[in-house]
């Protein structure tokens, strides 16, 4: 299968699970007081009503006993400052996921048209929605969000009553983003015959493509549901656009230009649009759930937007300079995958050899083994690392304006982690 059909087949699927979120737009503004539930189809065929959980359910105090960081002193660690909040949002995630499964008895239709039993249908679908929900991954897109909403909250002068009840809904956009992007590596790993994921066996590999397709629409479907617990509307349409983002992102990936200013800046647009988007929207949604002005919550945009680009360019520099074991994936993926990233693309003003395998993808023998080297000789690696400190700086400019705290801190010192991270 060629890398234009798998990227066509990805896009196609995006633009199938962004009609899910419009719709449930639709349904919010027109019933805000009496939400109803998510309907998601899947490749199959196969529907399920999502309903509306009653909010007796454990998971809404998970966070009634919180500590107080605000009097930590010092330097301080994003990943340990919301650490109950990771573990409370992994938690809520495999709630919400069995949930669904275990009240919804449209399942035993889809369990006919499978011809396997709702029990092995239940138990299949529930191992494979939670498989890349172990908290073992970097769990960085909700780090990010939930440490910006705690600096929010600390700069509007929050009481502990209103800080807790803004944080636990600061969480439920973290859990979406989670999901959001959970399920489009679900759907990016089937495309790409991925054989790893976090350094275990990827879920195509563990399972087969049909049922792996279905896994990454139900947990699309579920965050949906999560958005729409939310009950605020800008929020919805905030999150809704990551969708549409993902959909321009794909199809910008099929696309070559061949002006090399053309080239990088298609690139650059691409990376918002497939990663930084949801950094981004998630920062302004929880932005906004802190009640901030709107000059306040397009900083909080701004934030996210850089540090998700920067974000992306190590990323795209890790494939070239950390072994597979690190990275938990293939080295040079990318150029194995026909793309031509930040590292390739400043290296091929010092080799213009590259524009011939820039052009046709690395299809040919001992392109991606070429480009390689290619790039090692090259600036490309600085000049990449350089581009993404720029965006790390433009990324704590950003949030200057907030009130000391140590949540700011620690969007801060997040910003050298992304700089310095191995895998």
């Amino acid at each position: 299968m060629s890398i234009a059909h798998n990227l066509g087949g990805s896009s196609m699927m995006f633009f199938r699970l962004y009609t899910q979120i419009l719709r449930q737009t639709q349904v919010v503004e027109a019933t805000m007081s009496v939400l109803g539930g998510v309907r998601a189809a899947s490749t199959t065929g196969m529907v399920s009503t999502l309903h509306h959980r009653p909010a007796t359910h454990s998971h809404h105090n998970h966070l009634e006993a919180r500590s107080h960081v605000e009097t930590l002193p010092g330097n301080h660690d994003a990943n340990e400052l919301v650490h109950a909040d990771l573990e409370a949002m992994f938690k809520e995630i495999h709630e919400e996921l069995d949930f669904e499964l275990k009240s919804n008895e449209e399942l035993r239709t889809a369990s006919g048209q499978l011809g396997i039993s709702k029990d092995r249908l239940l138990g299949s679908l529930g191992q494979m929605a939670k498989y890349y929900f172990d908290g073992q991954g970097k769990a960085v897109r909700p780090v990010i969000a939930m440490t910006l909403g705690h600096a929010y909250n600390h700069h509007q002068c929050m009481n502990q009553e209103e800080k807790t009840e803004t944080a636990n809904r600061q969480r439920k956009v973290a859990i979406i983003s989670e999901m959001i992007h959970t399920a489009s590596l679900v759907h990016d790993d089937i495309l790409d015959h991925a054989e790893t994921r976090r350094g275990k066996l990827a879920v195509n590999q563990k399972w087969d493509a049909t049922r792996s397709v279905l896994c990454g629409d139900y947990v699309l479907a579920i965050g949906a549901k999560v958005l729409a617990q939310l009950r605020n509307e800008e929020v919805l349409k905030v999150l809704a656009q990551v969708l549409a983002d993902l959909v321009h992102g794909e199809f910008q990936q099929l696309q070559n230009k061949e002006n090399e200013t053309e080239r990088f800046n298609l690139y650059l647009n691409k990376t918002f649009n497939k990663t930084a988007s949801l950094i981004a929207y998630t920062c302004k949604a929880n932005a906004i759930l802190a009640k901030a002005s709107p000059d306040l919550v397009e900083e909080a945009f701004k934030y996210g937007k850089n540090v998700g680009i920067a974000f992306q360019l190590v990323d795209d520099l890790l494939d070239f300079e950390s072994s597979s074991q690190l990275l938990g994936k293939p080295a040079a993926a990318d150029l194995k995958l026909g793309l031509a990233t930040a590292p390739v693309l400043f290296a091929s003003t010092e080799f213009p050899e590259l524009e011939t395998l820039i052009k046709r993808r690395f299809s040919q023998s001992r392109d991606v083994e070429r480009a390689f080297e290619f790039v090692q000789k090259s600036k490309g690696l600085l000049q990449t690392r350089d581009l993404a400190k720029q965006h790390c700086d433009a990324a704590v400019q950003a949030i200057e304006p907030l009130v000391e705290s140590p949540y700011k801190s620690a969007l801060i010192n997040l910003t050298d982690k992304v700089l310095i991270r191995q895998k």
